[in-house]
């Protein structure tokens, strides 16, 4: 066998090599070809060319421009070919070496997709004169490569994306939309061409530095300022020292506010907790009757007897200021009852604890009663009126229950009917701790009077 030259080989080695390197890859067309169908809504009728069996560089695709020599895709000009269906940027950004994209003058619908945020490469983007719809992606202004963004003649709202975040910006195209919200301050000295016309923009004018005219900015009723004739009201041009002012009279309406909600607390905390320890440190004194000689009843009780000649102890030292009425739960034993004809009547202390007084009253129908008056017990008066209607609906042949109850902010009232032969206390640990421990104990089983 006769052996092949060695020149032979390496003409043959580079005539095998020279077309791959001439021809685009196959993953590109594949991505071109999804970017069209979806473009075209899957029409026949697509550009010439756009097939997997051509090459887009080589066989000159209708509308892609390539770079001489590298056979690289740099542009697509789809311009003004009734195309009727929708950008489908994640399948056109997966060809990295595409800068230029011009959709003008179309029918494409739809948004524009997040995805563009992948066209890294992109520094011209025209997408004007068609009908895209719906909000800006913020992934827009992700390019930071885009020098030229042509959106008008659509129907985009909302409002702006961060453009200005794209430093290298020169042109911006957005009439004709329905776009809203403030105006984002722009490089404006560095563009060449911009136009946010007819559309719903509000506030003042970003400082234009006299680079555009008015025409620039018209047809938003909303927007004020220069290049327009409609000035802004005064309070968008503030001096920062009045805005100073004013943020000064707020911190300080703070303080004298915060003054007002805490003096009220200190002032209760100074005036009603003294009374009761100053309370504690007076001597307790044996209680002394006088008796009334037509009922021979005692008519009040004088011990720890003050200047005006009430007893601390006594009944008719409760103040009548702002007084709730009284609660009857008897009405049969105590049938209208009132709260001033319970402080008038004869009283006889019984006994006295640590947060009150034990007394029998006896009323002008000769009823006797047992009335507890407790001081500075934590309860609320809710939760006070619903035990003393729990308490009256417990039936029980030993327990007997309450006739009346007052409450206050500082002192409560419990009215028995009087039980002649004492309560469950006394039978059980007698008198003496009765007295003492009558007060302290709950309301319940524990304060039930032996009944006949």
């Amino acid at each position: 066998m006769e052996r092949v030259p060695i020149w032979a080989l390496s003409i043959l080695i580079i005539l095998m090599i020279i077309p791959r390197s001439n021809a685009v890859e196959d993953d590109t067309k594949k991505a071109l070809i999804e970017f069209m169908d979806k473009l075209s809504h899957g029409s026949a009728e697509r550009p010439s060319g756009w097939n997997m069996t051509s090459d887009p560089c080589r066989d000159k695709w209708f509308g892609v421009l390539c770079d001489d020599g590298q056979n690289r895709v740099k542009k697509i000009i789809l311009k003004d070919l009734n195309l009727t269906g929708a950008f489908d940027a994640m399948s056109f950004c997966t060809v990295r070496s595409i800068s230029v994209l011009s959709l003008q003058y179309n029918r494409i619908i739809g948004q524009i997709p997040d995805e563009i945020e992948n066209c890294k490469s992109l520094t011209h983007l025209y997408l004007n004169g068609n009908r895209f719809n719906g909000k800006l992606p913020e992934s827009l202004s992700t390019l930071s490569n885009l020098k030229k963004l042509y959106i008008g003649d659509n129907n985009f709202s909302g409002e702006l994306p961060n453009l200005p975040r794209i430093s290298g910006l020169i042109a911006f195209s957005a009439e004709n939309n329905q776009l809203s919200g403030l105006l984002p301050p722009f490089d404006f000295p560095n563009f060449d061409y911009f136009n946010v016309s007819n559309n719903n923009f509000s506030g003042p004018v970003p400082d234009v530095q006299g680079k555009f005219k008015a025409e620039s900015f018209m047809g938003n009723p909303y927007l004020c300022g220069k290049p327009l004739s409609n000035a802004c009201p005064l309070i968008t041009t503030e001096p920062k020292a009045r805005k100073s002012s004013a943020m000064q009279i707020l911190v300080y309406s703070g303080y004298v506010i915060l003054g007002l909600v805490v003096l009220p607390f200190v002032l209760y905390i100074f005036f009603f907790r003294k009374k009761p320890r100053e309370e504690k440190k007076e001597e307790v004194k044996k209680p002394t009757v006088a008796l009334d000689k037509s009922s021979n009843m005692p008519s009040s009780i004088t011990s720890g007897e003050s200047k005006n000649g009430r007893s601390e102890y006594s009944l008719t030292s409760i103040e009548s200021r702002r007084i709730p009425s009284l609660i009857v739960l008897m009405s049969s034993i105590a049938s209208g009852l009132t709260f001033e004809e319970l402080l008038k009547a004869p009283a006889e202390l019984l006994g006295r604890g640590k947060h009150g007084s034990l007394y029998k009253v006896m009323l002008d129908n000769g009823v006797f009663l047992a009335v507890k008056r407790i001081k500075d017990w934590g309860i609320s008066c809710e939760d006070f009126d619903k035990r003393m209607r729990r308490l009256d609906q417990v039936k029980h042949q030993n327990v007997l229950p309450p006739v009346a109850f007052y409450c206050s902010r500082q002192e409560k009232l419990l009215v028995y009917e009087y039980q002649q032969n004492g309560s469950l206390f006394k039978l059980l640990h007698g008198v003496k701790r009765e007295l003492e421990n009558s007060l302290e104990l709950d309301f319940g089983v524990k304060n039930a009077y032996v009944l006949g």
